[in-house]
């Protein structure tokens, strides 16, 4: 089958060209984002050259960012997507009218189910982590797509993209459109990982001859604006050969961020705001560790007199040395003062590691030795976690998180999994329950445990006569993400409610009608 690129993308040279511009925008990028690798995620810095199981932390004298940059994405992982649990649901959108909503909160929980079940069943969670550490660098990347293996538990399958792999291009509202990728493939590997393609006849021979060679495959998702639509472009790089195209609705590709300055495209993760730091915690350590060894084995000064050689001399416990003076006045061999101080560089290291695990949410709320933190306590130290890093936060919440839902659930309708859903904001949006998101409603939960205390003062008439206590349950429910078959509707409440009032009229009539007649009595003589 031959492919073809549609005419408004231009001819072969022309995505050619295009890809050499986003990859030399990306060019100035590349010493910045090769050293924060050096220093916090040494196995994954891929820009150099590397071979299969290279050692790369020769530099690496303090482990605090290493493993600050591990928890980081663990703890971004757990707040934001956590495993097994669902940390979005789907909600009726502000086109759905009030009356109807409650039922169709109903059937999309349904749909909420169908879609976590195969998140949960999927690789997600092995490959967000792998894409949040390229996060706290600058740039996440993950593409989403259906899963070719047969027998699979979940048709979808997810894969965390290298940093350096990747080169993106910003459309006109700072949300990345169109995503580049370069990278080799092995020949006999190309019609596998795009059933279908369309190879040159030098790779068919390739394939026959040498199917471990490697091919270098430009990898292209172009969006057209006109036709709002995604294309998928393959194009053998030194053939010049477009091997398989593909028009989708929804990008498979989710490139998310932390902080983006403006007129930039990848992101600026907060490795790169705490590199100066990490860099002279690093060369303090350093530093100290030589000066521990110094002060551990010490440093000699020796005479040639003849019967000394300091030259072929080894300094070594158990070793006998022939010395021409053992005078103390005048030795032979002496000890070399040590200069430094331990305590200024422990001094140090400890307010430099505190930055860092405070940048990274390693520590957020500080060691857990003593037993005097109370629930209340924690519970403000976890919002002022989340008001401290809202802005960030928010911008994940749209980058990564809504365009992970939007891709699976269109995935799943195209499979039939679930029914045909648009997640448009208008007619279906998302409310997200995690963690985080949760920690973000306690806010409204405490206002409204404030307005019970105080209107619970004035009486429970006049509370009732002010409040819909009704929709107080109802609505503390969705605030907490409780799936909407464990909550009563309104016209449930209404039904109730009217129960409620029949059997009240029934119980007053029947005590009225058993009170006893009291006999009138006349005035007394």
């Amino acid at each position: 089958m031959e492919y073809k690129i549609p005419k408004k993308l231009g001819t072969i040279k022309q995505l050619i060209d295009r890809f050499e511009v986003a990859k030399a925008r990306k060019a100035p990028w590349i010493d910045h984002l090769r050293e924060c690798y050096e220093y916090t995620l040494p196995q994954r810095e891929t820009f150099n050259s590397y071979s299969a199981g290279q050692r790369k932390n020769r530099d690496i004298f303090d482990s605090t960012a290493v493993i600050g940059v591990q928890s980081f994405a663990s703890r971004m992982q757990a707040t934001m997507v956590p495993p097994w649990r669902r940390w979005s649901i789907l909600s009726p959108g502000s086109e759905i009218a009030e009356e109807f909503k409650e039922e169709a909160q109903t059937l999309l929980d349904a749909t909420t189910k169908v879609i976590f079940d195969h998140i949960n069943h999927s690789n997600f969670a092995t490959q967000t982590h792998e894409a949040f550490l390229d996060l706290a660098i600058s740039t996440g990347a993950m593409t989403i797509e259906r899963s070719k293996k047969p027998g699979a538990a979940s048709i979808l399958e997810f894969n965390a993209v290298p940093l350096a792999e990747i080169y993106p291009e910003e459309g006109p509202n700072s949300s990345i459109e169109t995503v580049w990728r370069e990278r080799e493939v092995a020949a006999r590997n190309i019609e596998r990982e795009w059933e279908g393609a369309n190879v040159s006849s030098e790779t068919q021979k390739l394939i026959t001859s040498k199917p471990n060679a490697k091919i270098t495959i430009i990898e292209g998702c172009v969006y057209e604006p006109e036709a709002d639509m995604y294309y998928t472009c393959i194009i053998e790089k030194k053939q010049k050969h477009i091997i398989y195209t593909e028009e989708m609705e929804v990008s498979p590709w989710i490139i998310f961020r932390e902080m983006v300055v403006p007129g930039e495209t990848l992101g600026r993760g907060r490795v790169m705001q705490l590199l100066p730091d990490i860099k002279t915690l690093n060369k303090v350590n350093e530093f100290t560790l030589r000066n521990a060894a110094l002060a551990i084995s010490g440093v000699y000064t020796a005479q040639d007199d003849g019967v000394i050689n300091p030259y072929t001399m080894t300094l070594e416990p158990g070793a006998v040395i022939p010395v021409g003076s053992n005078d103390n006045s005048n030795p032979t061999l002496k000890p070399l003062d040590r200069s430094g101080d331990f305590n200024v560089g422990e001094l140090i290291s400890s307010e430099y590691r505190e930055r860092i695990n405070k940048g990274l949410f390693a520590e957020p709320f500080g060691g857990m030795e003593s037993p005097t933190k109370t629930a209340t306590e924690m519970s403000l130290r976890g919002q002022e976690l989340v008001m401290s890093a809202g802005s960030a936060f928010s911008r994940l919440q749209t980058e990564f998180v809504e365009k992970v839902i939007r891709r699976v659930v269109h995935i799943l309708s195209k499979e039939g999994k679930i029914d045909d859903v648009k997640v448009d904001g208008r007619l279906v949006t998302i409310k997200h329950t995690s963690p985080l998101a949760r920690a973000q409603d306690q806010e409204d939960l405490l206002s409204m445990q404030q307005f019970m205390e105080m209107g619970g003062a004035l009486g429970p008439e006049m509370f009732g006569l002010g409040a819909k206590l009704e929709d107080i349950v109802a609505w503390t429910g969705h605030k907490l993400g409780i799936e909407q078959k464990l909550l009563r509707t309104a016209a449930e409440r209404a039904v109730m409610q009217e129960q409620a009032a029949d059997m009240m009229n029934a119980q007053q009539a029947q005590a009225a009608g058993q009170q006893p007649q009291q006999p009138q009595q006349g005035p007394q003589i």
